[in-house]
């Protein structure tokens, strides 16, 4: 594993120059690593260190990559901290994606630019007496056809005015008259779709392009969306295999609390590879409370009095040769290991776990005669 080394260098400090003003360096030197001790032993066992201090030069290697910003403060932070609202976040180049919140009879078209309008919906309601009706489905999907004007083969040629399927044959769109408008906002009234306002219809399709995501949810997700900067470009050219891959092994790391100490691609979706059925987006297991904090390996170095700290799974303090103190840290939560007891044992298992969205695929109905 990579460690981190922090090497302070005093060379060019106005430290004083003469025996009991070095002692009173001594002193200070020893003080520094002895209340970063003192903090880390109140309660934070299992935390990291960000920063040290803003007058002394730094050299820094991260477990994982990255670099430290000299800010002169400490920011020491729990692994409670670090799982905050935590998600697996997937990247899109639009400039526009669509939140359907199920549970909520919402849907929110959030912007690049940080805006958000929000649209009441009806979605599909199973309880009724049509046994062809089915119930909005929870998954990330992608707007895959437009059509302005659709007339269904299913519902006696019913008419849908701005039709946007992304679940197999359901999508948004407007129907004959307003009479439908009392449901909307309020409760799932819909053979399967997602029924609108004309005018909401209209404006959505002149303004969501083909390829737009659309995650939908009801009450929960660990996944979720957000816009890649406008510079940023993939690595490579992924084939379909690599996405699927790369998703389901972004979302396993979170479930299991591997979020940080495991290898995390970052990469803007295709939608062409987002299946009709949808991908899984954990709607019925939670991100769990910790994710396991990485083993870092931290080593001051003073060049006067030669103060050792290392930092691995225990922090050992020592003067010379002495041993001051040990403290055990980042054990692995054992609720961690817990969080999601999906098995997998192959790339075939792993996409089939956390890719394939196991409510996504629709029952077929033939047209009505």
């Amino acid at each position: 594993m990579k460690h981190t080394e922090i090497i302070i260098d005093n060379s060019e400090s106005n430290f004083p120059k003469d025996k009991s003003d070095k002692n009173t360096g001594n002193i200070y030197f020893l003080a520094i690593p002895l209340l970063l001790l003192i903090f880390a032993g109140i309660g934070f066992k299992d935390n990291i260190i960000k920063n040290y201090t803003e007058n002394h030069k730094i050299e820094y290697y991260e477990t994982k990559g990255g670099e430290i910003k000299n800010s002169g403060k400490f920011n020491i932070l729990s692994s409670e901290d670090l799982t905050f609202n935590l998600k697996d976040t997937v990247y899109t180049n639009k400039d526009t994606w669509l939140e359907l919140k199920i549970n909520e009879q919402t849907l929110y078209q959030h912007w690049r630019d940080g805006t958000t309008k929000k649209f009441p919906i009806s979605s599909g309601n199973n309880k009724g007496s049509d046994p062809e009706s089915l119930e909005s489905r929870p998954g990330l999907f992608a707007i895959f056809v437009k059509v302005e004007h659709h007339q269904s083969s299913q519902f006696n040629a019913a008419n849908m005015y701005h039709f946007m399927p992304f679940n197999q044959g359901i999508g948004f769109h407007s129907i004959d008259g307003t009479g439908y408008y009392a449901n909307l906002g309020v409760r799932p009234s819909s053979h399967g779709c997602i029924r609108m306002k004309h005018s909401d219809a209209e404006k959505l399709f002149e303004e969501t392009p083909l390829g737009t995501l659309v995650l939908a949810m009801k009450g929960y997700s660990a996944r979720t969306v957000a816009f890649a900067p406008k510079d940023f470009v993939n690595e490579k050219d992924y084939d379909k295999a690599e996405y699927k891959k790369m998703l389901a092994n972004n979302l396993y790391n979170i479930l299991k609390g591997r979020y940080y100490i495991e290898e995390r691609e970052r990469f803007i979706i295709d939608p062409k590879i987002i299946p009709v059925s949808g991908v899984y987006t954990s709607y019925d297991v939670q991100v769990p409370d910790k994710q396991i904090i990485p083993r870092g390996y931290v080593k001051f170095i003073d060049k006067t009095d030669q103060v050792n700290i290392k930092i691995n799974k225990e922090i050992l303090l020592s003067d010379s040769s002495e041993e001051m103190l040990k403290l055990v840290s980042n054990q692995e939560d054992t609720e961690i290991k817990k969080a999601h007891s999906k098995s997998v044992n192959s790339t075939d298992d792993l996409v089939r776990e956390y890719f394939n969205n196991p409510i996504g695929v629709l029952p077929y109905f033939g047209p009505k005669k």
